[in-house]
């Protein structure tokens, strides 16, 4: 016995001795962090040797069962954007005579943002209405010419029918010959022949279907041409608010630089987060689900949203991968709080979640030789195993509850937080409080166990 106190007192001089030590101003705060732990440390060692009965077997790190939240998440981040987007783009080649907006103005829907070139259209227009002019104008010449050609065969014709029955009265008189009736019996044929070569509808002479044609053909040329006058107007597609504007004055409004469009208009009002998110994960989604948003732009602020669409069709990764992605919208709302479209910003969305429930760290739950997950608790300095069910699961927590009561299961008692195979059922242990640890370390960190002079 006296040779553990005199062990027990070199260590306590050993401890007194080093926090009488004055810290070195270089070394930095772990030190201290270092030091308080070194602390802890020694005096367990010191609490063993001179109360070598109150404590035996092996050393555990252990933390007190606790209630609290839990929230299962996945995490995911992608572009933001208004609900609605629109490119203005334009097909006519003419150049940009004017532009009416800038970026960050808002626009109403049918609103002229730009105005074309309209000189070659104009000229164009009206070239096209005087194809549609000469097309029927031709119309009514072949009209008026088959009009006057009918009236001639319709003569031609009442004059072969007279002289016809005329001369078959002759022949019944003996007083022409059969080949003088013949003549005028095939004259009346040819008459009839070049009548029936007309087409007469409601007593008017119908002349060919393609001057007809030829007409359509000129009104659809005026149509392109009165809608290219008409698209040297650009105007915004949507309401909203202009966030690019990628012409200048006197490019010509179909070839942009890089292919891109003149104008894009958005409704920013509602921002919305476009994501792919894995087959993998896709099935723990729903509509409705909250979100969480966050972003470099806000700073420690968060938003909320919600899971508003799910895609009913995958897409490919990309990249040397199998996997396909599915895209959802996640809309945000309230105060957008300067969040800006084009940025990425991140959301979790909750899957689930448990308020007030018993929560350990996932190192603190194994699975036994029956399938079951267990805790292991520490009572009267022994071992004993709870199975327990386990629910909600964040990435370094989970809710557990015992598969049946048990007396070692009640808050504050202790749990041994990463246990390991070599741990049985009744094995003598002793503990080394994992919540001291953290105190340690925070009292430590603000300065309260070790002082700088």
């Amino acid at each position: 016995m006296k040779e553990e106190e005199k062990q027990g007192g070199d260590i306590s001089e050993k401890v007194e001795k080093l926090l009488n030590e004055k810290p070195k101003k270089k070394k930095g705060k772990k030190k201290w962090i270092f030091l308080g732990l070194l602390l802890l440390f020694v005096l367990f060692i010191l609490k063993n040797l001179l109360f070598p009965g109150k404590a035996t077997g092996m050393l555990v790190n252990t933390e007190s069962l606790s209630k609290a939240d839990i929230q299962e998440k996945l995490s995911v981040s992608g572009p933001v954007s208004g609900t609605q987007s629109q490119h203005v783009t334009s097909a006519l080649h003419a150049k940009v005579k004017e532009i009416l907006v800038k970026e960050g103005d808002k626009v109403t829907e049918g609103q002229l943002i730009a105005k074309l070139d309209t000189k070659d259209v104009e000229e164009a227009l009206e070239a096209a209405k005087t194809q549609v002019d000469l097309a029927k104008a031709n119309k009514e010449d072949a009209t008026k010419n088959a009009k006057a050609e009918y009236a001639k065969v319709q003569t031609a014709y009442n004059n072969a029918l007279l002289d016809f029955q005329r001369k078959s009265s002759l022949l019944e008189s003996g007083d022409i010959s059969q080949s003088e009736y013949e003549q005028a019996e095939s004259a009346l044929k040819d008459a009839k022949a070049s009548l029936g070569s007309f087409k007469v509808s409601g007593g008017n002479v119908q002349v060919s279907e393609s001057y007809d044609l030829q007409i359509k053909s000129a009104e659809e040329g005026l149509k392109k041409a009165q809608s290219a006058v008409d698209s040297a107007e650009i105007k915004a597609p949507i309401s909203g608010t202009i966030t690019r504007v990628n012409v200048q004055v006197g490019q010509f409004a179909d070839n942009l630089l890089d292919g891109k469009p003149m104008f894009t208009v958005e409704n920013l009002d509602q921002l919305e987060l476009s994501i792919s998110v894995s087959e993998y994960s896709i099935g723990k989604l729903s509509l409705g689900q909250k979100a969480i948003i966050s972003a470099d732009i806000l700073g420690e602020d968060k938003l909320e949203g919600e899971v508003s669409s799910i895609s009913p069709t995958g897409e490919a990764k990309g990249g040397n991968t199998a996997e396909r992605v599915i895209p959802i919208k996640i809309k945000i709302d309230g105060d957008k709080k300067g969040l800006l479209s084009g940025i990425t910003a991140k959301a979790d969305i909750v899957l689930s979640e448990a308020k007030n429930v018993f929560v350990v760290p996932l190192s603190a739950v194994t699975t036994g030789e029956d399938g079951n997950s267990q805790i292991y608790f520490v009572e009267d300095g022994k071992i004993h195993i709870v199975p327990v069910k386990t629910g909600v699961e964040s990435d370094v927590s989970v809710e557990v509850s015992p598969l049946k009561e048990d007396a070692a299961f009640k808050e504050g008692d202790h749990f041994v937080s990463a246990p390991d195979a070599s741990l049985t059922e009744g094995l003598a242990v002793s503990e080394m409080p994992k919540d001291s640890v953290r105190e340690s370390v925070s009292a430590s960190e603000s300065g309260v166990v070790v002082k700088s002079n």
